[in-house]
């Protein structure tokens, strides 16, 4: 339900949905003769855009000065100076500049007293030590996440005049006609006039992967510029063929500027650690400010209102001070620094400190498919051939005892005796020649490789002629033998498969990698001269070629038998296996081609349904030899090449597999009780199908592997299943349906525990966030499109991709992940929820010795008693011997079952009534009268009456110029009162110091007893630490003039002792009714 005090969250997902960035655009659904009309200045010729004017030099000019430059405008950053300033206006530090201030205050009253400057200089020096670490942790980041104009390119070629000329892409204007070529990135937005083959990378604004192929025709009124596939836009890269288009948007005026704008102009949100932080030292100042007041009131009572100002200074600020744990700062700062860091390591960067706190508290995680919870990465995963199906690369269950195939490179040659000539060997000679993809390292040498650039359609006149010299000497280079059609290197091939990365659209990127790994796909390229082409379109959804054999055995053939005038080529096509299969009338099997009939079209239908129901690409390969005339001139238009009885050899599975360690990071968060969405914009099937894959849905995958394949009938029955468990349990949704979706029907549907949500646009992923936090969700958002930006800026943690994420989505996020694994993010709610473990058990540590350090000031200024610690101790104590241990806390490890608990409430203090229950109302007492003992058994160890004490400090006692003082008969100088009040003011320390050693092991653990967890190295390196500090203080001789202490009687080493032996009782039957009775009134108030 919706929180009722949330209406600016509901106000703010209302908004959203009249969010649409395509409103402004009309462009797309306008004929040509529009186009050119709305941009007469352009000169559009619309019979042949090629020969079209373009814009004159001088109103290119006028518009560039009048419009500005096509670059987005940088996001608002601070400056250095401004961070570093920010540092210094958090809360904790603005209350201990106060402390700092007020000992000058006191310094500047009463000069005599050195110590109070000293305190000054201490506090103001770690605030600044600690203001400055905090600025370099986030300075760093920023500039590991810095820079919008990444996406932009540089240069772009237009036609000006009449003249095709190169500018810079930020000189380019509304009306612009630009040429979009492979391998450019688009500059502007622009309305394509024409395109041959135009296919786009539009990763960087949707986050898919795939290449969209892209045409000059106006889409429907009611289509959105992002499915109109006719405006390429800003940002986007040309990956395949060339065009001219229109530039109709430029700079921030662009789809990039707009979803950057929506970035950018949501505010910065207080972390919930921040929240909590406020709130604490809000509880703290009222607290202080309380006990001040009265202490001052009583102060000036007693004292019959005079020195009223030195009453003010020494009772009120010093009692308000006294309450602040001035160490507690540092040590926040100290341990987020440490788990920051410790993320790092394992790839996860923090911008700013405080959200990892934020991470622990999640109870959603609305993640990006491509990328985050798959590979980014293609893959064949199954090959069908010979009414074969084999499974590539698959991890085998525990149950199999063999694999069902071979699976390395020698075993495939062994299992396929005579390669060259099988079903498998022709379809991977389809899969490698018929491919526009190219090793990344590798030049452009080959035939194959002159012909990438091959036009759509483009007649071309294949030459047969070869002098026969040439022939002679490749015979020769082949020591006359004649070479096979392939020539499979078996040392090299595995190296050569992972050893090159590759170039091109994902599919055919994938299919190239799987050919590597069986054959030599540089010979087979080599050996084949490409005739004519016709590229894939989505209307056709297939790519065929013409090619014709190279080698030396058909250049000799030719020479020496070339009767008939016809040369033999053979046709190539891939595509879509439904149509393909179509055109064919024979079947490749291991035994020649056979007849297609109903039988083996049945199989192909059984195994294609398969792969179809989980979510894989399925792709089909055909071919024909057949005879030409050697002067034929192949057209598209007139269609004079074969399109019908071809041999089918088979297709191929492809998906984008998932992360080995998703599905494991994925049963984490349902043990943690962590929601989490699938937020895409793939289609629902194939969303559906990764999700059921990793678990998400469904019945989860076997760990370490892939789910095994499944019998159609086993499938329809899961899906069965499915549909069954669905009602209550996941739902699969597409985004053109969330905008008008009714409060109840979003309550009903993020009810569930998991969702994929299919075919979402940026608005409609700024939605879903903004209704999960309407109803009390802590989200975090994970992505690396630009269109993830919104979302991840509005999230209470957005989380983005470092390898494959946008600038944009790094700019937006909080946190960078440098690995893009999914995984990583659970690992890091795990530390946030350790964090705030650790730092619950920092405060239950602390706060306790805060009344000790209070007392003491109560006692001299009310009831005169003698000083029982000075400031300086109290500061040495804070910001010395207790940063050691609050600092190792940050290093404890978590408690076993922290990933078993749900998420914790978001109304949870940090600070809530358990802990203020023990640390003021048992810990504190008892330890503050155990200090009080220890500093009063120093006088009566000197044979002094306790109550001779009351108001003797108001008699001009105990100071170095103190008058003498009698107690039991026995007279005290100034000197030996100054001696006494000093072995009071080292027992008082010792006994604060020493009881917190023992505290410390105390509190490492929250609910299971001390003896289940064992001190670390470093948590007893941590109080040998305080230990020494505490010696040092008290026994050092030169120190002690400083501190004002002396050497106290032995005695008092036992009163910490003590304090040990009665908490470690009180807390061992506090954490067993935590265990046992954890829902009761008793077991509440127990829980921190």
């Amino acid at each position: 339900m919706l929180r009722k005090n949330d209406a600016g969250a509901i106000a703010e997902a209302e908004e959203a949905i009249n969010r649409n960035l395509s409103a402004t655009f009309i462009e797309h659904t306008l004929e040509q003769q529009e186009i050119a009309a709305l941009y007469k200045d352009s000169g559009i010729d619309v019979e042949n855009p090629n020969k079209s004017c373009g814009l004159s030099d001088t109103l290119a000019r006028e518009r560039l000065e009048l419009d500005g430059s096509n670059a987005l405008t940088p996001p608002k950053e601070l400056s250095n100076a401004m961070l570093l300033l920010h540092q210094f206006l958090n809360t904790f530090w603005l209350m201990l500049m106060g402390a700092g201030t007020a000992s000058l205050i006191i310094y500047f009253i009463d000069m005599s007293v050195i110590s109070n400057l000293f305190i000054a200089v201490v506090l103001y020096a770690v605030i600044t030590l600690m203001c400055f670490i905090s600025f370099f942790e986030e300075r760093s980041a920023r500039k590991v996440v810095r820079g919008f104009s990444k996406l932009l390119p540089t240069s772009c070629e237009v036609i000006r005049d009449g003249i095709r000329k190169t500018i810079p892409a930020e000189d380019l204007v509304v009306g612009d006609l630009v040429y979009i070529r492979i391998g450019n990135k688009v500059a502007a937005d622009v309305r394509i006039l024409t395109c041959n083959g135009v296919r786009l990378e539009m990763s960087s604004i949707t986050g898919e992967p795939e290449p969209i192929e892209f045409t000059e025709k106006p889409a429907g009124k009611h289509v959105s510029i992002f499915e109109s596939n006719n405006v390429a836009l800003n940002g986007s890269a040309c990956v395949d063929g060339e065009g001219l288009g229109v530039v109709i948007r430029t700079g921030d005026n662009t789809v990039l500027g707009q979803i950057a704008k929506l970035t950018t102009a949501q505010d910065d949100q207080k972390t919930l650690l921040d929240k909590e932080i406020d709130k604490f030292v809000k509880f703290l100042t009222i607290m202080g400010l309380s006990i001040a007041a009265v202490v001052f009131i009583a102060g000036i009572i007693i004292s019959n209102f005079k020195n009223i100002f030195v009453i003010f200074i020494n009772g009120f600020v010093s009692v308000a001070v006294a309450n602040y744990p001035c160490g507690l700062p540092a040590t926040l700062t100290s341990q987020m620094t440490i788990v920051a860091r410790r993320m790092a390591k394992k790839n996860v960067l923090c911008k700013k400190l405080p959200i990892i706190e934020t991470f622990g508290a999640a109870t959603i995680i609305a993640s990006d498919k491509t990328g985050t919870l798959t590979k980014n990465d293609m893959t064949v995963t199954e090959v069908w051939y010979n009414k074969h199906t084999e499974v590539v690369n698959e991890k085998e269950d525990d149950h199999d005892v063999e694999p069902k195939e071979p699976q390395s490179v020698d075993e495939v040659r062994e299992h396929y005796t005579d390669m060259n000539e099988s079903s498998l060997m022709k379809m991977l000679t389809v899969m490698t020649v018929c491919n526009k993809a190219t090793k990344a390292e590798e030049e452009k040498k080959t035939a194959f490789d002159k012909a990438i650039k091959v036009e759509e359609g483009k007649k071309m006149v294949p030459s047969f002629d070869q002098p026969f010299d040439a022939v002679q000497r490749q015979l020769a280079v082949a020591n006359t033998t004649f070479p096979p059609v392939v020539s499979i290197d078996i040392d090299h091939l595995e190296k050569e498969a992972t050893k090159h990365k590759f170039n091109g659209s994902p599919s055919e990127v994938a299919l190239l990698r799987y050919a590597t790994t069986l054959v030599n796909i540089d010979k087979l390229r080599a050996d084949r001269e490409i005739v004519f082409e016709i590229l894939f379109n989505s209307k056709r959804k297939w790519n065929m070629m013409i090619t014709k054999k190279i080698d030396a055995i058909s250049a000799l053939e030719r020479k020496l038998s070339c009767d008939d005038g016809e040369v033999e080529l053979e046709l190539m096509m891939k595509g879509a296996a439904e149509i393909i299969i179509e055109m064919c009338s024979t079947i490749a099997t291991e035994d020649g081609e056979k007849p297609l009939d109903e039988n083996e079209k049945q199989a192909f239908l059984d195994t294609y349904m398969h792969f179809g129901n989980e979510g894989r690409r399925v792709i089909g390969f055909a071919t024909k030899t057949f005879k030409a005339p050697a002067d034929i001139q192949f057209s598209m238009d007139e269609g004079n090449y074969p399109k019908s009885e071809l041999c089918f050899l088979g297709m191929t599975a492809i998906m984008d597999p998932p992360r080995d360690t998703t599905a494991g990071a994925i049963a984490e968060c349902k043990s943690a009780g962590i929601k989490v969405f699938m937020v895409t914009g793939d289609h629902p099937s194939t969303a559906a199908a990764i999700a059921r894959e990793i678990g998400l849905i469904g019945d989860s995958k076997p760990a370490g592997g892939i789910r095994k394949r499944q019998s159609k009938k086993a499938l329809d029955q899961m899906k069965i299943e499915m549909e069954t468990k669905g009602a209550s349990d996941f739902s699969v949704i597409r985004g053109e349906q969330l905008p008008s979706m009714s409060t109840a029907e979003w309550d009903d549907l993020l009810k569930k525990r998991a969702i994929v949500f299919a075919r979402t646009t940026p608005e409609q992923k700024l939605l879903i966030v903004e209704q999960c936090q309407a109803r009390g969700e802590i989200v975090v958002v994970t992505g690396d499109g630009v269109n993830d930006a919104p979302a991840l800026k509005k999230a209470n943690v957005g989380v983005a991709m470092g390898i494959c994420g946008s600038e944009v989505a790094k700019q937006a996020a909080d946190i960078c992940l440098m690995d893009d694994n999914f995984a990583s993010i659970v690992h890091s709610i795990k530390e946030g929820r350790t964090m705030w473990d650790n730092l619950k058990k920092t405060f239950g540590y602390t706060l306790p010795h805060l009344e000790s350090e209070v007392l003491p000031i109560i006692l001299n200024l009310i009831l005169g008693m003698p000083l029982g610690i000075t400031a300086l101790q109290i500061i040495t104590i804070d910001l010395g011997t207790e940063l050691p241990p609050t600092i190792a806390y940050a290093y404890l490890k978590s408690e076993s079952d922290i990933m078993q608990r749900p998420p914790r409430r978001v109304d949870s203090p940090l600070v809530g009534k358990g802990i203020l229950l023990y640390s003021y109302g048992i810990a504190g007492p008892i330890m503050t009268a155990l200090c009080v003992l220890a500093y009063l058994t120093c006088y009566w160890y000197h044979d002094i009456n306790i109550g001779d004490l009351f108001f003797s400090a108001t008699d001009d006692r105990w100071h170095s110029t103190a008058a003498n003082f009698t107690s039991n008969n026995h007279t005290f100088t100034a000197e030996e009162q100054m001696q006494i009040m000093a072995q009071g003011c080292a027992a008082y320390h010792i006994t604060v110091v020493m009881s917190q050693v023992g505290h410390f092991f105390l509190c490492t653990t929250l609910r299971t007893s001390i003896v289940q967890q064992m001190p670390s190295r470093l948590s007893i390196l941590s109080v040998l630490i305080e230990t020494l500090i505490v010696c040092f203080c008290v026994y050092t001789p030169g120190v002690q003039i400083v501190m004002g202490t002396a050497a106290p009687p032995g005695v008092v080493w036992l009163f910490p002792l003590a304090f040990f032996l009665i908490m470690l009782v009180i807390n061992e039957v506090r954490k067993l009714v935590i265990r046992t009775k954890p829902h009761t009134f008793v077991g509440r108030m127990c829980t921190w």
